[in-house]
């Protein structure tokens, strides 16, 4: 027992003894060399083996210009069989001192032919301070027996000064089933296959290297790719200390690769990827990252810390590419931008995600996710053909404060902001939540583009045009696009001001269906003061089906601020979209102006877009003109210079409504369906030029407007024609006549309507509560409609009157509108007593006259009767007492024009019968 006991010390020292072997010469082989070195301490598996070096500087592998031991093996070192082996060059430099500055004092060339240098098949082995170069591989780590290893302050691929390339095929391979190796504090640079490549390993961690630059990380020493990543996880490259951070930069194709369905759950974090050291200048890569069939990966993350510097790459900053590119999270990154976020860095594109990448996030919900995807050349995020990503968070175009634009002189770097190309789908921009909001401002075209067919993918809760705040204009060109046949797309709860050209425009053949909900459209984030676009809204160029707000107060959009139109609708084949339940010209309480020159502008052909249930109110001209052609486009339950309570005057400084040009066939307003157009500085409706036609105007209510409510050139309430033969705007369409208005507790109402097929056309009746001084109009509220008979005489019969004033308009079988009639005043009498016998008028003789006409009448008996002469236009000529119970009149007509009359039998004011004669002038 006393012999075991003692034994026991022994062992315990036998197992924990660091056994050094010192390199003293740059043999290839023999005592002192450092294939001596490795092969003897492959054969201890006990404690640490230290493999030192002291090789004097009288050694024929000494250079003395370069201050460098070059050691020149013929065949690849054995491997490292036995775990904990230090091979440690910086102890060249203790033994010999600081003969090169620039880099190690050891160097190992390959001279182009060696397959590798060192090949680590066990684990907690280190290589510190050694040149590498001329190997097919530089240092090789593999087997699942290799673990945790470290490679330290190497040189791989580069001249021991770190400036001129002496290239190794690969820097670093980490391999076949390996874990957790670390390579920190290295210059991997001017290899010709790649910098570190990563294969079927797990958990190592790349942390402080200078990869594809030279030593002072400010000029390029490419290799093609800086790192590869291939069907391994969970591997760290960079860290959360700026001491972690790699310099991956200059290389070829790529900072990083990251490729196959294995390669999950990997981090790029604190990195700084296409700058120079410094993170202030471009250094560039071919792309900064590439994920490639690869899922689940992180680059950046949720604190400050894990920021990456994505920027000055030659094409991509990040591009995700490839079925099976799935679920990556991009967050807090700065792409485009220096390390300060205010200076331009451009990639060529920030984000790319192409060819069925799904589900990856760009940003997040806190300020520390937020990306910075800015001053890239051409866009922030590319989308094509990929479906269900999330952006959010973000800023897309503005530096990092979210207030400044990021220019050269007065240009605008960045394009785009977001573009969605090739029949992508689900992706989702924004969100509900105020901290999912992307501002994508500043940028020199487009904010936001859908192109090529893409459909489903929402825009919502961003600010496009503004800075942070919603208040200030920070402005692209123009908001969206929707183009090239994209298709249902929802757009809501944006802020889409400040942009110089369109809030949004929806344009080309095919781009139908998509909705464009509660936006803000030239105003603040508030909806209460201007940012204004040049024209908030366009649809043209055949656009088709789109709906543009709701019948929800959610799905209002306010159109307002602009410095031109608030919508504009154009091109032929643009028709049948909606535009319903929106403020244009008004905040967003639809109570006070907050005006656009023009509500609304449609031109150039486009028709059957309907107009419904808006407050097109305030604006500084018209509310609404119609011009250029276009036709068949619908007006009903709008309020046109009226408030959202349909009653206070917030009128347009024009016309509520302007056709000219052409504009035919239009609607406004239809059975049950009228919109109010009131309080209009100008006229209710105007239509204007011979060429515009069949516009019809029903049921509307039309009051209180400055000038005539309907205006049919040429300017001033128009004369009657006899059978309504004139042509001009509207066809000149005659107004109807009102010949008797008697209230017995209904209001009998008739007259004529002299046009061709009076049949066909229909007559509205209306009260009128605010009398144009002209005496024409206005209606300001509908009555009831009748028929006029094959002769043109129509009665109407209505209970629920309260003015005694009244007024009417027809529209003709072809939808040609007239002007209001002269008002009328109805009086309280007996209409129809059968008690009572009532007078009677005969037929004129001869009818139709020259100079002069008789007149049959029978009266009752004690009657206080009169004949009246009226006009087409409803202007009394003459006025003829009658007392005999049966008699004639006579009227001369010398100085009359030739035409229709009326002759009316009254009896104490009371209407009873009228009848129509023609008059004509004989050559």
């Amino acid at each position: 027992m006393k012999t075991i006991l003692f034994l026991l010390p022994m062992c315990f020292t036998i197992m924990t003894h660091a056994v050094t072997y010192t390199v003293s010469n740059t043999n290839d082989s023999g005592t002192g060399s450092l294939r001596q070195a490795i092969t003897d301490a492959n054969t201890v598996f006990i404690g640490t083996k230290n493999i030192i070096f002291n090789i004097p500087t009288g050694d024929q592998g000494y250079n003395t210009s370069t201050g460098i031991w070059t050691i020149t093996p013929a065949t690849p070192y054995p491997y490292l069989m036995s775990s904990n082996i230090f091979i440690d060059g910086t102890t060249q430099t203790a033994s010999q001192g600081n003969t090169n500055a620039d880099g190690p004092e050891i160097f190992i060339s390959g001279n182009g032919s060696l397959d590798h240098t060192f090949l680590l098949v066990s684990g907690n082995n280190t290589i510190k301070g050694i040149s590498v170069t001329g190997c097919l591989f530089g240092i090789q780590v593999a087997n699942n027996t290799a673990t945790n290893n470290l490679i330290t302050e190497c040189y791989l691929g580069i001249n021991s000064s770190g400036i001129t390339p002496m290239p190794n095929g690969y820097g670093i391979t980490i391999s076949n089933a390996s874990a957790n190796t670390t390579v920190s504090n290295c210059l991997i640079s001017g290899n010709t296959d790649g910098g570190i490549a990563i294969s079927e390993s797990s958990g190592n961690s790349i942390r402080g290297n200078k990869i594809g630059t030279s030593r002072t990380g400010t000029a390029s020493i490419p290799n093609p790719n800086g790192i590869a990543i291939n069907n391994a996880s969970n591997n760290i490259i960079g860290g959360t200390n700026a001491a972690d951070r790699n310099i991956l930069s200059g290389n070829t194709n790529s900072g990083i690769t990251i490729n196959a369905a294995a390669s999950t759950g990997n981090q790029i974090i604190g990195n700084y990827i296409g700058t120079e050291i410094t993170g202030t200048g471009s250094l560039e890569n071919g792309t900064g990252i590439i994920i490639v069939n690869a899922g689940g990966n992180f680059i950046g993350g949720n604190t400050i810390e894990k920021r990456n510097i994505i920027s000055g790459n030659i094409e991509g900053g990040i591009i995700l590419n490839g079925s099976g590119t799935n679920d990556n999270i991009i967050s807090g990154n700065y792409i485009g931008v220096d390390v300060s976020g205010l200076n331009i860095c451009s990639n060529h594109v920030g984000i790319m995600l192409k060819s069925n990448a799904r589900r990856n996030i760009i940003g997040g919900t806190t300020p520390a996710e937020r990306n910075i995807l800015s001053g890239n050349t051409e866009i922030g995020v590319y989308i094509e053909a990929s479906d269900s990503n999330r952006i959010t968070g973000n800023y897309i175009g503005p530096d990092a404060t979210g207030a400044g634009a990021l220019k050269i002189g007065d240009t605008l770097i960045q394009a785009n902001g977001i573009e969605l190309n090739v029949v992508s789908k689900y992706n989702i921009i924004g969100g509900y939540l105020p901290e999912e909001r992307n501002i994508i401002s500043g940028n020199r075209v487009y904010g936001m583009i859908y192109y090529g067919q893409t459909s489903y993918n929402p825009v919502i809760g961003n600010y496009i045009g503004t800075d942070v705040t919603g208040n200030i204009s920070l402005p692209n060109a123009t908001g969206i696009c929707v183009d090239a046949a994209s298709n249902h797309n929802l757009i809501k709860n944006n802020v889409l001001s400040g942009n110089i050209s369109y809030g949004i425009f929806i344009v080309t053949t095919g781009s139908y269906y998509n909705e464009f909900k509660g936006n803000l459209v030239g105003t603040n984030a508030a909806g209460t003061s201007a940012v204004p676009n040049d024209a908030g809204l366009l649809l043209g160029g055949g656009a088709r089906y789109n709906i543009i707000g709701g019948t929800n107060p959610g799905d209002r959009n306010i159109f307002s601020g602009n410095r031109y139109d608030g919508i504009l609708i154009a091109d032929n084949t643009t028709d049948f979209n909606q535009i319903t339940g929106n403020y244009i010209g008004t905040d967003i309480t639809g109570m006070n102006a907050l005006p656009n020159p023009v509500g609304i502008g449609i031109s150039t052909n486009p028709a059957s877009n309907t107009f419904s249930e808006n407050v097109i109110s305030g604006n500084s001209s018209m509310g609404i003109i119609l011009y250029e052609n276009a036709d068949s486009n619908i007006f009903i339950l709008n309020k046109i210079g009226v408030a959202a309570d349909g009653i206070s005057d917030l009128g347009n400084e024009g016309a509520g409504i302007a056709i000219a040009q052409g504009a035919s066939y239009n609607k406004i307003g239809m059975p049950g369906q009228g919109n109010i157009i009131a309080y209009n500085d100008s006229c209710g409706i105007v239509i204007a030029d011979n060429n515009t036609k069949y516009n019809s105007i029903r049921e509307n209510s039309i009051h209180n407007n400055n000038f005539l409510g309907i205006e049919i050139f040429p300017p001033g309430p128009n004369a009657n024609d006899v059978g309504d033969t004139d042509t001009g705007s509207n066809d000149l369409m005659n107004h109807p006549v009102i010949l008797s208005a008697i209230f017995d507790g209904i209001l009998h109402v008739s007259g004529s309507l002299d046009t061709q097929n009076p049949q066909n056309a229909i007559v509205e009746i209306f009260e009128v509560t605010d009398a144009d001084p002209m005496g024409y109009g206005e209606g300001s509220r509908f009555l009831g409609s009748a028929i006029p008979d094959a002769a043109g005489n129509w009665s109407i019969q209505y209970s629920d009157f309260s003015e005694f004033l009244i007024t009417a308009t027809a529209n003709d079988a072809f939808g040609n509108a007239s002007e209001f009639s002269q008002n009328f005043t109805a009086v309280v009498g007996i209409n129809d007593n059968k008690n009572e016998q009532k007078p009677i008028l005969g037929d004129n003789f001869p009818n139709p006259f020259s100079e002069k006409t008789i007149i049959p009448f029978i009266l009752p008996i004690n009657s206080n009767a009169c004949i009246e002469i009226k006009d087409i236009n409803n202007k009394t000529l003459m006025i003829v007492p009658v007392k005999e119970k049966t008699g004639v009149v006579e009227i001369k007509t010398k100085d009359w024009a030739a035409g229709v009359y009326y002759y009316l039998i009254k009896i104490d004011g009371v209407l009873y019968d009228v009848k129509k004669m023609l008059l004509i002038k004989r050559q």
